[in-house]
């Protein structure tokens, strides 16, 4: 009997002891989360649909896009949902390149980021002027011969950005630098090549498009160097 009552004790301060603050009974776990990261919807007006997974009320919140992303019939930006459920929204028609929006789900301390992007009635693009693929080797692609004392050397460019939108970069700063952009012309300086071989160095143009992806357009030189330049003048 005295054993009965000892382990009896022994359960029941157990039992206290998880129901003290420092021991809680339950502890929810909050589940917040939507299909997909990246919602695509048509650049006509229409509607499109984000299927979200929660087991406590959330907020969600059009952070970015409002002027031309709404939540469907009711043209607010932000609304309160519980449970698992389908948003609904209603989007203007594009008559412009494509866009992206920005809605956030919140809840306790969950915070979610979906970008919502629609397409646009035009491609964006970004390439070599055609009239200035001549610069570079046909046998090597996208390679352009330079001399060994270098200088400043311009190429036009075709596309769709303005000239604030285009960022440019290179393998090697020493001898590619001083980008600019005016009027879609694309001007860079090569350093003189003082050393015994020639050099390649690689050169990206690039711009963040609509969707917020990195767009890149890619090419190299090939710059020649003094003793070579006077071998080639002498036959």
């Amino acid at each position: 009997m005295k054993k009965i009552f000892v382990i009896i004790l022994a359960v029941s301060a157990f039992m206290a002891s998880c129901s003290s603050p420092y021991y809680p009974e339950y502890v929810r776990v909050v589940s917040l989360g939507a299909s997909t990261s990246n919602l695509i919807c048509e650049n006509t007006e229409d509607y499109c649909s984000l299927s979200v997974i929660s087991n406590v009320e959330y907020d969600a919140t059009l952070i970015s896009g409002t002027e031309w992303l709404s939540f469907a019939d009711t043209d607010a930006t932000s609304i309160k949902s519980s449970g698992n459920g389908i948003l609904e929204f209603k989007h203007l028609q594009n008559n412009n390149v494509k866009r992206v929006a920005h809605l956030v789900l919140s809840a306790d301390a969950r915070r979610d980021t979906i970008r919502i992007k629609q397409k646009g009635r035009f491609e964006e693009f970004l390439e070599i002027h055609a009239d200035d693929q001549s610069m570079f080797s046909l046998e090597e692609g996208t390679r352009m011969p330079v001399a060994w004392e270098g200088g400043d050397i311009s190429v036009r460019l075709r596309t769709t950005c303005l000239d604030h939108q285009l960022s440019g970069w290179t393998s090697d700063n020493t001898v590619v630098s001083n980008f600019r952009f005016e009027n879609g012309v694309f001007t860079f300086n090569v350093a003189a090549n003082d050393e015994q071989q020639p050099r390649i160095v690689t050169i990206q143009v690039s711009y963040i498009d609509g969707w917020e992806d990195k767009q890149i357009l890619e090419f190299s030189i090939r710059q020649n160097y003094l003793e070579s330049s006077q071998e080639d003048d002498e036959e």
